[in-house]
């Protein structure tokens, strides 16, 4: 199907700065590893970094660096208690409750 340029210029107007967003929080979650941190912490909101990397089996600095990751990403954020500092689902970022659904969508097809 041909679209008229009038038609073009419309349908690049849907285009904005989220998709650039999206599209990065789509890549960091591309990672096997930093989708199992997101989806653990969903479960799971109060665990440390030590604790996250010893159910995913892998180093203490590469739990980190993950975390970093979706840190900047903008998916976790890192709140204290006391002298702890745990990673947390970031509840704020609009794409973050989208997530989640689709997580819990995709589980519950599964299970049935």
């Amino acid at each position: 199907m041909m679209l008229s340029k009038k038609e073009i210029l419309k349908t690049r107007q849907i285009l904005g700065e989220n998709d650039k967003s999206m599209a990065t929080t789509f890549k960091v979650l591309s990672d096997v590893n930093r989708y199992r941190i997101f989806r653990i912490l969903v479960e799971q909101p109060k665990l440390s970094v030590s604790t996250i990397a010893q159910i995913l089996d892998i180093s203490l600095p590469l739990a980190s660096q993950h975390i970093k990751i979706l840190v900047q990403a903008n998916l976790l954020q890192k709140v204290r208690d006391g002298k702890k500092v745990f990673p947390k689902i970031k509840q704020d970022n609009p794409f973050v409750p989208a997530i989640l659904k689709t997580i819990k969508q995709a589980y519950k097809l599964r299970v049935k």
